[in-house]
């Protein structure tokens, strides 16, 4: 009698245990399926975010001086400009507080190809205002995306342990 009981709480532990290992391999599955879920829709929102940021109207109309180092000439070049060649050479100087940046860039004075200063305040103003253009875009919808990637992913794991 005892030795049967014995064994009927051992199969009912093994069962129990078999459950629980299950529980578990689904649990780490559901994990790795909804990271993924989650740094997907964060890499779309990037990119979403970095296309409207190139394409914003402050990006198209914004325009940066630049004073070349070489003969000391003035010119204008197009931020929408700089943001298609995004490997040109810079040089940042930081004294204190101040920023500096230098580009490589062709002269058309002077016609050579050497460092020329970017004013730092229009820089900032073009892309704060083509952030704020892309961001007011973006933000609502990455906020509702992981929203919901969330809540999916809650009511998944609520379901397992009701089931397990």
């Amino acid at each position: 009698m005892l030795e049967e009981l014995r064994e009927q709480m051992l199969a009912e532990q093994a069962e129990q245990i078999a459950r629980l290992q299950l529980r578990n391999e689904i649990r780490t599955a559901g994990l790795i399926i909804w990271g993924v879920l989650l740094l997907g829709w964060v890499i779309f929102c990037f990119v979403k975010l970095m296309k409207d940021l190139h394409n914003s109207e402050s990006m198209k109309s914004g325009e940066i001086a630049f004073t070349c180092e070489t003969c000391g000439a003035s010119f204008q070049v197009s931020a929408d400009s700089l943001a298609r060649h995004p490997f040109t050479p810079v040089k940042t100087v930081r004294t204190g507080r101040t920023i500096r940046q230098s580009r490589r860039l062709s002269c058309p004075y002077c016609r050579k190809k050497t460092w020329c200063r970017q004013d730092m305040a229009q820089s900032y103003q073009i892309g704060m205002g083509s952030l704020g253009e892309a961001a007011g875009k973006n933000l609502f919808r990455f906020l509702i995306g992981a929203l919901v990637l969330s809540a999916a992913g809650g009511v998944f794991f609520l379901a397992l342990n009701i089931i397990f």
